[in-house]
């Protein structure tokens, strides 16, 4: 088995395993379940093509409603709506209409959106949490958009007290009328669409639309799916994933393609299990939906975070030839009081400090003097970003926290460029911030004071960097901020920026593994280190730039 078919095989494997936890929590689908789910994927088995977004850009102009995906639990779902949202020209008159309200909240709907209604409060009227039960935070900036362009907003859904194949055929037909009567109502609008992506398959929420407004129609309805896993497989295979994030499959049929199929169903297994955690029970029949109530004796027991990042501890050290060992792996959340009662004892004051700062500011971890790992948020980023720390400071044999600054700036770069390496190395659509958009952010007028002193050390340690690897003798680092936290985040910054040369050139096979096994080898504690740092930073450097910036993505 050569390494490009080994990689897809451990891929597919994690894919299969993520999307089978998750629907064994949901409970198992009925043959009119699966039936209906058969019908969304027969919508990937037609040709298809790469597209520019250009062809998109051009089909919604050409359109009178837009049909764009949802994968609920997948935060990434929802930021490709808002960027969809917000390339639509000002000038053309926009109406919302979501699954994620029901259409008999409709004047609550309205009493929020027009600031008659605090988000307190509308949350409560609608029962959000029982109703919907995604995180709110996903959707807000979507709501905050269309309040702040004017743009009237709509509730589609109905709710059923049983949810199966029948009601989801209802649930269709009632969507396609209110879209096919919100079209006729507002004739010189373009209907734009939030709904789940199997309620998308032609035979479902379009059909009815057509049946409404007539076969002609269809040609102004526009179908935008979200992270076919049929497709990105496809992709994979011929190995194109990586450059190729919008396909067209049809005239009026786009998939967007953001992130790989097993940290989809990844995320969404983290979010169940962290439902589970507060006591919550999933019932819905179908995995596009979901129906909570609270069940103190529920069949399922909480998957421990442990097991996610030590599945990617084990992917990363078989991939890259490295001896591991997981018996020293135990994740903590901020929900576990033992962490901070175990940092509270091994740590003096200055660096109880410092991880209380890397907390606050949302950051993954490793203590090698505890052996604790901490899990900022329960996200794929997050878990692959900690068990990659983990490898590191297993291989590396570090044995203590870095948090001394100035002297630990170029460890704390190195380790933030290996974690995000392994992050890449499980979400290759990953990406990070370029020397362009830090520019690009110091001039921004809302930037903290903070986040512009980091910038602005991001900028000068790129520099010197420059004139180290170029030969300027006696360069010394232009910046010498206030603040200790500065360090941290512009060594984020920058350690995503090596990072992601680093795994480019190790995907195109311009790094050996064994040379990165090297790299990660490096002892830490070292006083040499800085000579090592430059050394591995004249290889990255050497590499090609892999990508536009995150902030230029469709």
């Amino acid at each position: 088995m050569n390494d490009i078919q080994k990689w897809i095989r451990i891929r597919k494997d994690l894919y299969l395993q993520m999307e089978k936890q998750v629907r064994h929590r949901l409970g198992e689908d009925t043959p009119e379940l699966m039936r209906y789910h058969k019908t969304y994927q027969n919508e990937f088995s037609r040709k298809w093509q790469a597209a520019e977004h250009a062809e998109l850009w051009d089909q919604i102009a050409d359109s009178q409603v837009v049909l764009m995906g949802d994968f609920h639990a997948l935060h990434q779902s929802q930021k490709a709506q808002l960027r969809v949202l917000r390339n639509i020209p000002k000038n053309r008159p926009l109406v919302l209409a979501v699954e994620f309200f029901d259409a008999a909240d409709q004047l609550k709907i309205d009493k929020f959106m027009s600031g008659k209604m605090s988000e307190k409060d509308f949350l409560k009227s609608i029962q959000w949490e029982a109703k919907w039960g995604f995180p709110w935070e996903h959707y807000r900036p979507i709501l905050r958009y269309a309040q702040k362009n004017k743009i009237p907003v709509f509730g589609l859904n109905k709710a059923f007290a049983k949810r199966n194949a029948t009601t989801l055929k209802s649930r269709d037909v009632f969507a396609g009328k209110k879209i096919s009567d919100l079209t006729m109502s507002h004739p010189e609008s373009l209907i734009f669409v939030v709904y789940g992506d199997l309620h998308l398959a032609s035979a479902h929420i379009p059909f009815e639309i057509q049946k409404n407004l007539g076969k002609p129609f269809a040609k102004k309805v526009l179908s935008l799916f979200q992270n076919s896993d049929k497709l990105y497989f496809q992709l994979l295979k011929k190995g194109e994933e990586g450059s190729t994030d919008l396909i067209r499959i049809n005239r009026n049929t786009f998939c967007l393609m953001s992130v790989p199929p097993w940290v989809k169903w990844q995320n969404y297994l983290m979010y169940l299990e962290q439902a589970y955690d507060e006591g919550l029970h999933f019932t819905s029949d179908e995995e596009d939906d979901d129906d909570w109530d609270d069940d103190e004796d529920s069949d399922f027991a909480p998957v421990d975070f442990t097991d996610h990042v030590g599945r990617y501890v084990k992917i990363m050290a078989d991939e890259l030839g490295l001896k591991v060992s997981l018996s020293g792996l135990s994740v903590y959340t901020a929900h576990d009081d033992s962490f901070w009662s175990q940092v509270r004892e091994h740590y003096d004051a200055k660096k109880q400090l410092w991880i209380q700062r890397l907390i606050e500011d949302e950051n993954s971890f490793y203590l090698p003097e505890i052996s604790a790992a901490y899990l900022a948020r329960g996200t794929v980023n997050h878990a692959a970003t900690l068990a990659m720390h983990y490898v590191h400071a297993q291989v590396s044999e570090a044995k203590t926290l870095f948090s001394e600054v100035p002297q630990d700036f170029l460890r704390l770069i190195w380790m933030e460029a290996v974690a995000y390496f392994g992050s890449k190395m499980i979400n290759p659509k990953r990406k990070t911030d370029t020397i362009a958009d830090i520019k690009a952010s110091l001039v921004h007028k809302e930037s903290s004071e903070i986040g512009k002193e980091a910038l602005q050390l991001a900028l000068a340690q790129k520099m010197h960097e420059l004139m180290v690897i170029t030969g300027v003798p006696g360069h010394r680092l232009q910046a010498r901020p206030r603040r200790k936290l500065s360090y941290m985040v512009a060594a984020t910054l920058l350690g995503g920026m090596m990072g992601e040369r680093l795994f480019n050139g190790y995907q195109k096979k311009l790094l050996k593994v064994s040379a990165l096994a090297s790299f990660l080898q490096k002892p830490m504690d070292n006083k040499n280190f800085e000579a090592a740092y430059y050394g591995i930073l004249e290889v990255v450097e050497s590499l090609p730039a892999p990508f536009q910036s995150k902030k230029e993505k469709l």
